[in-house]
């Protein structure tokens, strides 16, 4: 499989992807859900990050992509603070695909990942008006993850292990140096699932992209993720 996407400096921002210093995080600033979260990912690395419902896993996600704050600690995403100054230009480079997958069901698979343009021309993207290279280049990804024949296709009327891709080569399209991705397997039998972590690691291997990937099944995790972490008892641990 080799899978198409944008090409980017790879070097920017140094070795590590993903940065989080002592990050806490609790509800009302009381109710602590985790606390003293380390984590530093390397560029092109896959994660697994483990851990029981409830304990916060979805909420780190979120804290990394920038959608919340935590009460105190620091996160840094390609050498820049997420909640600083310069972090407007983060929005881009980093991928969060939500277990709903934030997918438009009653538009098209192509439709979608155009969508991933939509900032550079809103306008243009209200009336549909797309640019011929960025139909060509979505057309290509497409091609690159084994979905070019459902480029017509409506969302609503794929399967769950098409619609992950769908996700996945939306984030593509964006150029994202940093995927987020919460629970992508959960719902797949193992032959999708597998297909789906496959397109993580090559997204690692060609782009360089990391990803931090929220997982159940420890065998899969063991078989895909260069490191794992659990989170549980509000500390977050290596497991690999």
């Amino acid at each position: 499989m080799i899978v198409q996407g944008r090409e980017e400096d790879a070097s920017v921002g140094g070795i590590y992807a993903v940065e989080t210093m002592d990050v806490a995080y609790g509800y009302n600033n009381r109710s602590i859900l985790f606390d003293n979260v380390n984590l530093a990912v390397e560029r092109g690395k896959s994660i697994a990050l483990m851990g029981r419902s409830g304990s916060g896993k979805s909420t780190l996600l979120r804290i990394i992509n920038g959608s919340i704050k935590p009460i105190r600690g620091m996160v840094r995403v390609l050498g820049v603070e997420v909640y600083g100054r310069y972090s407007n230009g983060l929005r881009r480079r980093v991928a969060y695909i939500p277990q709903s997958l934030g997918l438009v069901d009653n538009a098209t698979v192509l439709e979608n990942i155009l969508l991933a343009r939509a900032a550079d021309s809103p306008f243009r993207a209200l009336l549909g008006l797309w640019r011929k290279e960025d139909v060509d280049e979505a057309m290509s990804i497409l091609k690159s993850i084994g979905l070019y024949e459902k480029a017509r296709s409506k969302v609503n009327m794929l399967s769950g292990g098409e619609r992950q891709r769908v996700a996945i080569a939306r984030a593509l399209m964006q150029g994202a140096r940093v995927v987020l991705a919460d629970e992508p397997v959960s719902n797949l039998d193992q032959d999708n699932a597998r297909s789906i972590l496959d397109i993580f690691k090559e997204m690692g291997r060609r782009n360089s992209t990391s990803s931090i990937i929220v997982m159940h099944d420890r065998a899969l995790a063991e078989e895909y993720a260069d490191e794992a972490y659990m989170l549980a008892d509000r500390r977050l641990s290596r497991l690999w």
